[in-house]
């Protein structure tokens, strides 16, 4: 349970790594699989140095830029999200939103979680 806690509050910086890492492996394998005769000779040893694992890495990357990029845009939106409604100073409308704000609170971590609470007292919000 601890270690999913902390997965959700570094979302952020482990779906950019993987997205980023996705995107470096991509480049690499396709520049084997498609482009070697006009990569540059300081990449060649780099691009042919998996072989014929350069296939696998095409498509573990291909898959990594759809999860990283998902999980990265996902993150982002939820953060915007939770700053629009959090700012707010009418009861009636944060009440309203509340719901949402504790779900996208849960999701993304602790320090939002006591954000919520923090004005949950300021506007006398149980």
């Amino acid at each position: 349970m601890a270690v999913m806690r902390w997965i959700r509050e570094h979302m952020i910086p482990i779906s950019g790594s993987i997205f980023v890492v996705s995107a470096i492996g991509a480049f690499i394998s396709s520049a084997y699989l498609f482009f070697i005769d006009s990569v540059p000779e300081f990449l060649k040893g780099m691009c042919e140095a998996p072989g014929n694992w350069n296939y696998w890495i095409l498509l573990i990357s291909a898959f990594g830029l759809m999860i990283g990029g998902w999980y990265l845009y996902d993150t982002l939106k939820k953060k915007r999200k939770f700053e629009e409604l959090m700012e707010t100073n009418s009861r009636s409308k944060f009440t309203k939103n509340l719901p949402d704000l504790e779900d996208i609170a849960w999701y993304l971590g602790k320090e939002y979680e006591e954000r919520l609470e923090e004005k949950k007292r300021a506007l006398r919000v149980k």
